[in-house]
């Protein structure tokens, strides 16, 4: 089945790379069409990739506006963009803790007051429009020296159930859950994996085996695998499903 989303407009934030990549890609299979920001380059994404800080209320507006412009509307938000920071509590400098919560909790909270309205237009109690917040199993378990991410994706989960209560109540048609990557081959992943094998937590000759191991599954995910997680919420399949968290892990919190 490749038309679950046939006609419905899609913003994907950070989708220059890894996860938000990923989600784009799979959304625009299943017929949507998609919008892509991110504040870094984007490679061949076509006309509808737009810059994009996510921190910047201005910034926001602007894609709000240009969205308006070309669309009219909005029937898909995925706040993916973010950063993480892993340092101990006696290494976080303030400002990397606040752009860590900037980045992470700010600019979920601003994309869904900006586009709050443009998402409601049009949609209806069969046909809802949907937000999806991507946090982590770091928002579900603690992991050492994470303070900061782990703080960031234990809000956006309670973020994403505070609106998905509020929409209701104030009869909005729009739906809003969160996304719990477990290990995901991407960028941000690697460089983990990275400073893991080089301060000897991990096999040099194969980190990545080791890594799986930490998994119930023994493997690790792709941003594939998020996708359509992503694609589900996004569709009228789920059009009553709203304030929960789908956790995609191979298992990992579950142990």
């Amino acid at each position: 089945m490749s038309d679950r989303l046939e006609g419905k407009i899609a913003l994907v934030t950070g989708a220059a790379r890894g996860i938000g990549a990923g989600i784009a890609e799979a959304f625009a299979e299943q017929g949507a069409k998609v919008w892509r920001s991110d504040i870094l380059e984007f490679d061949g994404a076509g006309d509808r990739a737009l810059h994009h800080d996510v921190t910047d209320m201005a910034s926001w507006q602007s894609v709000a506006q240009t969205i308006k412009q070309r669309d009219g509307t909005l029937d898909i938000l995925v706040n993916n963009a973010g950063v993480e920071l892993r340092e101990p509590l006696s290494r976080i400098e303030l400002e990397a803790w606040r752009h860590t919560q900037a980045v992470n909790i700010d600019g979920p909270f601003m994309g869904c007051k900006v586009l709050e309205e443009m998402l409601n237009d049009g949609a209806t109690r069969d046909s809802s429009a949907s937000v999806i917040n991507i946090s982590s199993i770091a928002g579900l378990v603690i992991f050492p020296d994470q303070l900061a991410y782990s703080t960031t994706k234990a809000a956006i989960r309670h973020f994403s159930k505070g609106l998905a209560i509020e929409w209701a109540a104030h009869g909005k048609f729009i739906r809003a859950n969160s996304i719990h990557p477990g290990v995901i081959k991407t960028d941000m992943m690697q460089a983990v994996v990275d400073e893991w094998t080089e301060d000897g937590i991990l096999n040099r000759e194969d980190p990545w085996a080791d890594v799986d191991a930490m998994t119930p599954t023994n493997m690790h995910g792709s941003p594939r695998d998020i996708a359509m997680g992503a694609v589900y919420l996004a569709s009228d399949e789920a059009r009553f499903v709203t304030g929960t968290q789908l956790v995609i892990d191979g298992g990992y919190v579950v142990r």
